[in-house]
Parts: C-alpha cells; sequence; structure tokens
C-alpha cells in the first residue's frame, strides 16, 4: 500500500474518532464484557474496526438512521420489540419518529395485544391529574400519586429505549414493547435500567419522585404508538388497575386529541375576538394560557399573523 494511501485513510480515522467525540460531548468507551452494544464500523485496507456506542452513531457523517442492527452482545439482528413497524432505534430523542398526530392511523386501525399487563405501581394511589389540555399546556400522560423511593414497575415485556435525564419529565425511562406501544415513566427519584436492557413486565425500572418540572412527587405515566400518545383510560382501567380488555382496537380517533380539545374549549365559550395590537403573548397573559397551547388549539405557529377580528380559542 503507497504510503499517500495510509496517510489518507489514517487522517479519515481521526477524524471520524473526533467528530463523533466532538459532537455527543464524550469519549468513545473501551470495550469491555459489560460495555453498551455498540455498532461496528470496518475499514479494511487498514484492518481497523471501531466501535460506536448508539449513543454516537447519531453524529456520525452518513449514519444519521440507525437502523435496527444491535450487534450480537444484545441478541443479534431483530430483537429489537416492534422492528417491523419502526424504522430506528433511537436512545436521544423522545419521539423520534416525526409522524403527526392527525396521520397515524387514518386509513387503518391496529389490533393491541395488551396480555401479561402489569400495573406500574406495586400500590394503589389515586390519580392526581388527568390525560388532556391543562390551562397552560396540554398534558400527554396521567399523573399517579406515588412517594419517594416507591417501586415503579415495568408494565409489559419490552426494551428500555431511553433512560436518562429528560428536560420536563426529569429522570425518564422510555420502554418499547412488541405490541408497537411505549411507555414512559416520568419525575423518577432513581433509574435502575439501562438503555438497550431487555425487560420482562413487572420487571422494577426506578423510584418514584418530583424531578423534572413537577410540583409534587408522582409518577408522569404516558402511552405512546408511532410517537403520538394515546389517553392511557383509553386502555387502563385505573379503578381495578388492569386492561380493559387483553386486545384493544386503536383507530385514528385515538389521536386526534387537538380536535376533542378544540370541542372542549368551544363548547365552555374560551373564545378570544383578536383587537387592533394584539400579539399572541398578549393575548396569553390576557386570557391566563400560554402562546404554546395558543398554537396547539388553533393550528397556528408564532410566526401566524394574526389580524383583527379573528376568534382564536384559548
Amino acid at each position: 500500500m503507497k504510503k499517500s494511501t495510509v496517510l489518507f485513510l489514517t487522517f479519515m480515522l481521526c477524524a471520524v474518532f473526533s467528530y463523533a467525540t466532538y459532537s455527543s460531548g464524550s469519549r468513545l468507551k473501551k470495550d469491555s464484557q459489560d460495555a453498551t452494544p455498540q455498532h461496528t464500523i470496518t475499514l479494511p485496507k487498514l484492518n481497523i474496526e471501531i466501535k460506536i456506542l448508539p449513543s454516537e452513531v447519531a453524529y456520525l457523517p452518513d449514519m444519521e438512521d440507525r437502523y435496527l442492527d444491535l450487534d450480537e452482545d444484545s441478541g443479534g439482528e431483530g430483537v429489537i420489540p416492534a422492528s417491523d413497524l419502526y424504522a430506528i432505534w433511537d436512545n436521544l430523542k423522545v419521539n423520534p419518529y416525526r409522524i403527526p398526530s392527525d396521520s397515524v392511523l387514518v386509513n387503518d386501525s391496529v389490533s393491541l395485544n395488551l396480555a401479561g399487563f402489569t400495573y406500574p405501581l406495586a400500590k394503589h394511589y389515586r390519580v392526581t391529574s388527568e390525560f388532556g389540555p391543562r390551562r397552560y399546556r396540554f398534558h400527554h400522560g396521567i399523573d399517579l400519586k406515588v412517594y419517594k423511593g416507591d417501586s415503579i414497575l415495568n408494565i409489559m415485556d419490552g426494551m428500555v429505549r431511553i433512560a436518562k435525564r429528560v428536560g420536563a419529565y426529569g429522570n425518564l425511562v422510555v420502554i418499547r414493547h412488541s405490541n408497537g406501544l411505549e411507555s414512559f415513566y416520568g419525575h423518577l427519584s432513581k433509574i435502575h435500567v439501562k438503555q438497550d436492557q431487555t425487560l420482562k413486565a413487572g420487571d422494577l425500572i426506578g423510584l418514584g419522585g418530583s424531578t423534572g418540572r413537577s410540583t409534587g412527587t408522582h409518577l408522569h405515566f404516558e402511552l405512546r404508538y408511532l410517537g403520538q400518545c394515546v389517553n392511557p383510560r383509553d386502555l387502563v382501567d385505573f379503578d381495578s388497575l388492569c386492561v380493559k380488555s387483553d386486545t384493544i382496537l386503536l383507530t385514528q380517533k385515538n389521536f386526534d386529541h387537538r380536535k376533542s380539545a378544540v370541542s372542549s374549549a368551544t363548547s365552555s365559550g374560551r373564545i378570544w375576538t383578536v383587537r387592533k395590537g394584539d400579539s399572541l403573548s398578549v393575548i396569553a397573559k390576557r386570557t391566563g394560557t400560554s402562546v404554546r397551547n395558543l398554537c396547539y388549539l388553533n393550528g397556528i405557529t408564532t410566526k401566524t399573523i394574526i389580524r383583527p377580528g379573528r376568534k382564536l380559542i384559548y
């Protein structure tokens, strides 16, 4: 091999290492028996293999889509739940799927097998906040009263996609299940699972807490399908602590949350007629809501021009 070719390939190798390390903000970890599952990039001409952590592979050129190819350390290709439904396995973003809520199941329905469901709490506590629109934002899950240190359990067999601190969620665990659902457990005081870990229903995933944007100790519990939230009450009976049926049929109606929110706001008379000089921030302040909620309810963005006389739901 020519010296110039060796130098060039060596330079490219260094560039790959530097790019991944700079973007992820962490050094590449060395192999070990208990290391996180890794992706492998082979450079045949140099007879070198580079092992890249799943959390870093997103930052490498031409590898933004992390397809379902976990290596042999995690059981081999195809071990990821619902791999026939989801195109990627992403440990970084809460919702990487980018499917609009109004087009999840437009011309179709899906039957979900919920057999083996386990209630996420070992004890029965009350629901403290329901799914749906709040005064300042849309609440994408149901809040369950817990005390700090209470056991939080996995509801169905699956694999951990996210196990880390995520903004308002605080300490968050997201688990993908074989039926295509993903369950979210937010505000945990401690996390007891790792990303890419396989779990059984009833396994301990963490402890109750109040991390993130929380006004008291509770579990924020979400259910999502293809990245879009489903009202947990559509599937779970929170009085009997079990699913409503071992098989549930999901349709587009389960995802039309904005329509139901608009209907609720309209029926209660929460309509604002835009006046001269009004802006979204001014209207939000006067109505006691948020700009984000105004945009959500009215299907607009912060860049939308609102003219006098227009009626906005709040």
